[in-house]
């Protein structure tokens, strides 16, 4: 049943990710004011994934907290095909981003528990929503000229259609209590003072800074090389292409890989992906460099969601999906959007993603500095463990 929601709600995404800003531009938005519109949702992702999370945690049915926020969504997406100005469309994402940001954190918190409860793979259920992106991608870049309404037209008629999924399939489920405290604020706010936690959550916001022109910029870039619409679907759709190989082959290989060390590719694939947008211009190239998108996406979310399960007792499951939401799509996305929107404007494309790509490595210090502080602590229990033995 979530596998279904996943589609519909990453069809709604195939279309507002890549072609949102290019429908800003027409608008006669600017691209700091395209910038400052995106960091709207990132914003609303530092706090209301965990709200959304502890009431889905603490009443124990998740569905129809998702109901609710799916249908939030729906209707931010209607008010903003009636906005014609900056503040109609700032208004409109405000009101989608207060329910909409907490999407993936409530839908991968029940796709977990289907897991954990039922046996499979995490990665066989979240596929369905690569799938959904690359079937409205892919055929909205061809069939649509020019980026208009049908932009946020298309989004708004699949939410909705998610939303009457979500209330008839899974919001009167009700999870079974798991082991583990009590799903409180101060036991929220326990999990990130693990150091293992902290650090984890650095490294994925700073990743998803450096992923932000990409996410923000694509269409405009695109459009101001001088290349055609159909660029950005075919871009996305390579992109997703790649990512749902990643899922489909991850039991295989993934399970061998430490968790670090895989992450640690992601990033060194991500750089090499922003500096090929830096310095490509050919429309076949550039849509190629979307290969990477298995590892810089897919590989890099698969792990992490599977990390934050590892760590997060049951009983705040909910809870740690939207703590990694908030500091990856928040705190990330926030900062992000707003200097990579500004940044467009000064820079321009090719040199913004030369950025992009030296900040890409940055998200391997945090790792680097846990990994040292694991084999530290280590090191001390083991001489502890040496000296209580010798007495």
């Amino acid at each position: 049943m979530i596998a279904a929601y996943y589609l519909l709600m990453f069809m709604t995404v195939g279309v507002s990710l890549p072609f949102l800003p290019g429908y800003f531009k027409t608008l006669g938005f600017t691209g700091a004011q395209s910038g400052a519109l995106l960091s709207i949702g990132p914003m609303f992702a530092l706090f209301m994934p965990p709200l959304w999370g502890q009431l889905a945690d603490r009443t124990r049915r998740p569905g129809a907290v998702l109901f609710i926020t799916t249908s939030g969504s729906a209707l931010g997406f209607f008010l903003l095909s009636r906005a014609t100005t900056f503040d109609d469309a700032f208004l409109a994402l405000c009101v989608n981003a207060g329910f909409a940001s907490s999407l993936t954190s409530l839908a991968d918190s029940i796709a977990m528990h289907q897991v954990h409860q039922r046996g499979g793979n995490y990665a066989a259920i979240r596929v369905w929503g690569s799938i959904g992106f690359v079937l409205t991608a892919l055929p909205f870049g061809f069939l649509v000229k020019d980026v208009d309404r049908t932009a946020v037209l298309l989004p708004f008629a699949l939410m909705t259609t998610a939303a009457i999924w979500t209330g008839a399939a899974l919001s009167r489920v009700k999870i079974e209590s798991p082991e583990g405290p009590r799903p409180t604020v101060s036991n929220a706010l326990a999990l990130l003072k693990r150091r293992e936690i902290a650090f984890f959550l650095a490294a994925t916001a700073l990743h998803w800074i450096a992923c932000a022109p990409y996410h923000g910029s694509l269409a405009p870039h695109v459009k101001d090389l001088g290349l055609p619409a159909w660029v950005v679907g075919v871009s996305a759709s390579i992109g997703v292409a790649s990512e749902i190989g990643v899922m489909f082959t991850w039991p295989r290989w993934a399970p061998r890989v430490p968790t670090r060390r895989l992450l640690m590719w992601c990033f060194a694939a991500s750089a090499l992906r922003w500096a090929m947008m830096a310095f490509v211009t050919h429309p076949v190239l550039l849509s190629a460099a979307a290969l990477f998108h298995g590892l810089t996406f897919g590989a890099f979310y698969l792990a992490s969601v599977g990390w934050m399960s590892q760590h997060a007792p049951g009983s705040l499951r909910a809870t740690g999906q939207a703590l990694f939401a908030a500091a990856t799509f928040g705190i990330g996305g926030v900062i992000g959007y707003r200097v990579s929107g500004a940044l467009y404007d000064q820079l321009g494309g090719p040199k913004l993603f030369l950025v992009a790509s030296l900040l890409a490595l940055l998200p391997m210090v945090p790792l680097l500095l846990s990994e040292a502080k694991a084999v530290n602590s280590g090191s001390s229990t083991d001489a502890a463990a040496r000296n209580n033995h010798s007495r």
